[in-house]
C-alpha cells in the first residue's frame, strides 16, 4: 500500500534532482552568509583601528605634557606598543579587503560592500596621517623651545640642525659648552634628544601609512582592471550581438524581396505562357470565320 501523501508517480531521479538543487540552494546561502560575516569582522577591526588612532592622539598629547621623566618614558612606550599593533591591523586589513573585493567582482551588492569598507579604512589612513603629522610639527615646536633655552641667539638654520640634522647633537653639546646655565641646558639636551626620537618614529610612520594608502589605490586599481575586462567583453558580446540581428534583419528583408521576385517571375511567365496558347487560337479562330 502506497504510504499517506506520498506521490507514487514521483521517480528517484526527480528526488534525486530535488535534493541537488537544495544543496545548490544552501551551499549559494552560506557563500553570502560567509561574505557578510567577514565584513562585519572586517567593520570591529577597523572600528578598533581607528580606537587605536583616537588612543594615540591622546598619548602624544599626555606626552607633550609630561613633567616625570618616567611618566614620560612609559608613555612613550605606550605610543610604540599601539603604533605597533595599530601598523599590524593595518596589513590584515589591506588584506582581508583585497581577498573581499576579489569576492565581490560579479555581485553588485558585495561590490558595494567592500568599495565601503575600502573607503572607510582609507579614511581611517588619512587621519591616522593627519594626527602623525600635527604632533610632529608640535614635538618639533617643543624642541625649538627647549633649543633656544640654551641658545636664544640661535637662527632658525641652527635649531633645524640640532632638531633634525645628523650633526645636531654635536651642535647642542657645543650649545652647553657656552652656556652658563649647565643644568637647564643639560636638561634642554635631553628633552631635544626625546623629541628628535619622537620625531624620526613618527616619521616612520607616516612614511608607512602613505605606503599603505598608495598600496590601497592599486588595490582599487588592480580590482577594477579585471570588472573593466569583463565590462568591455560584455559590451563587444552586446554589440556582435546587435550586429547579428542586423544581418539577421537584412537576410529576412532579402529574402522577402527575393521570394516576391520569384512570384512576379513566375506570374510573367504564366502571362506569357497564356499569350503563347491564346494568340495562336485567336488567329486559328479569325481565319476559320474567314472562310465560313
Amino acid at each position: 500500500m502506497e504510504a499517506v501523501g506520498e506521490n507514487p508517480y514521483e521517480s528517484r531521479a526527480d528526488i534525486s534532482e530535488a535534493s541537488t538543487k537544495e544543496v545548490s540552494v544552501y551551499g549559494t546561502n552560506n557563500d553570502v552568509a560567509d561574505f557578510f560575516d567577514e565584513v562585519d569582522e572586517i567593520k570591529k577591526i577597523v572600528r578598533r583601528y581607528d580606537q587605536n588612532i583616537d588612543t594615540i592622539e591622546s598619548l602624544h598629547k599626555q606626552a607633550l605634557s609630561e613633567i616625570s621623566g618616567e611618566q614620560e618614558t612609559y608613555t612613550r612606550e605606550q605610543i610604540g606598543s599601539l603604533a605597533n599593533e595599530t601598523s599590524a591591523l593595518s596589513q590584515s586589513l589591506k588584506d582581508r579587503i583585497k581577498s573581499l573585493q576579489s569576492r565581490s567582482t560579479r555581485d553588485s551588492t558585495k561590490k558595494t560592500q567592500a568599495e565601503n569598507l575600502k573607503r572607510q579604512f582609507m579614511n581611517a589612513i588619512q587621519r591616522y596621517q593627519t594626527v602623525e603629522a600635527t604632533f610632529r610639527q608640535k614635538y618639533r615646536e617643543q624642541a625649538e623651545r627647549q633649543f633656544r633655552i640654551v641658545r636664544p641667539e640661535a637662527t632658525d638654520a641652527e635649531v633645524k640642525a640640532a632638531i633634525e640634522d645628523v650633526q645636531g647633537e654635536q651642535i647642542f653639546s657645543q650649545a652647553l659648552r657656552t652656556s652658563n646655565r649647565r643644568g637647564e641646558a643639560q636638561t634642554a639636551l635631553s628633552e631635544v634628544q626625546t623629541r628628535h626620537r619622537e620625531i624620526q618614529k613618527i616619521e616612520q610612520t607616516m612614511a608607512e601609512l602613505a605606503q599603505l594608502f598608495h598600496d590601497m589605490e592599486l588595490l582599487v586599481a588592480e580590482q577594477e582592471a579585471p570588472v573593466q575586462h569583463v565590462e568591455k567583453h560584455t559590451e563587444q558580446v552586446q554589440v556582435d550581438v546587435e550586429q547579428g540581428m542586423g544581418h539577421t534583419s537584412k537576410a529576412v528583408v532579402f529574402a522577402r524581396a527575393a521570394r516576391k521576385k520569384k512570384w512576379w517571375c513566375l506570374l510573367i511567365c504564366l502571362i506569357i505562357i497564356i499569350l503563347a496558347v491564346c494568340i495562336p487560337v485567336g488567329i486559328w479562330a479569325s481565319n476559320n470565320n474567314k472562310k465560313d
